[in-house]
């Protein structure tokens, strides 16, 4: 995958974030290298069917909450995809915005996710929060990348490949919105809803000693 080096996510690496998680690779056994051959069929329909997916899941946004979709801006726009969709390595906030279920639309509090160039390949985990994803990224297209990865089991241990586990297998496809802003929408889910994705975007490091600016 095409990596993006970028001077924002230099402090992150050298620990600027002291509270946030620490860049972990993805603890998966066995790292899909064709992710064309190794997309399950169910996966492979959800993301072929995206489309008729995004027009159910907006058309599900209760009147209500209108204002809060809008709001959203870019991310809830379906045809937004910008060219150069690679997450850069660092550390990021990862937002779920959920389509459907209960509340028709909702947003989350930010969890911490972190994507790692390793010898083997691109990881991403999500290390906060209640549903974690774990796998690797590649490339699609000039406008869109592809996440294949499963889900850490509720009852602990590690995530396993993808593949393995049917009921934990996840996919996803990664665009990005505007600068600094991607998007992660998933294949998958969760309480009854018709999308789930992920807003990520970078965590500005912290330099030590910095003092904010004063103004004379």
């Amino acid at each position: 995958m095409r990596i993006i080096t970028m001077l924002l996510f230099a402090g992150v690496a050298l620990g600027g974030c002291a509270p946030h998680p620490r860049l972990a690779v993805a603890t998966q056994p066995d790292i899909p290298t064709d992710w064309h051959m190794r997309l399950t069929p169910v996966d492979r329909a959800a993301i072929d069917q995206l489309d008729t997916t995004w027009s159910r899941a907006r058309a599900a946004v209760p009147r209500r909450m209108r204002g809060a979709y809008a709001a959203e801006g870019p991310l809830v726009d379906p045809a937004i995809a910008l060219p150069k969709p690679d997450l850069p390595p660092g550390l990021y906030y990862c937002r779920l915005v959920r389509f459907g279920g209960h509340a028709g639309f909702a947003t989350a509090k930010p969890d911490f996710c972190t994507v790692v160039a390793t010898a083997d390949g691109v990881a991403f985990n999500k290390q906060s929060g209640a549903s974690q994803p774990r796998g690797w990224l590649f490339d699609h297209n000039d406008t869109r990348g592809v996440f294949l990865g499963a889900f850490l089991p509720v009852r602990g241990g590690a995530a396993p490949a993808y593949g393995a586990n049917p009921a934990l297998n996840v996919a996803a496809v990664v665009e990005r919105v505007s600068a600094f802003r991607w998007r992660m929408v998933m294949t998958r889910a969760g309480n009854g809803a018709l999308l789930d994705l992920y807003e990520l975007v970078p965590v500005t490091p912290k330099v030590p000693g910095s003092v904010p600016a004063v103004a004379g």
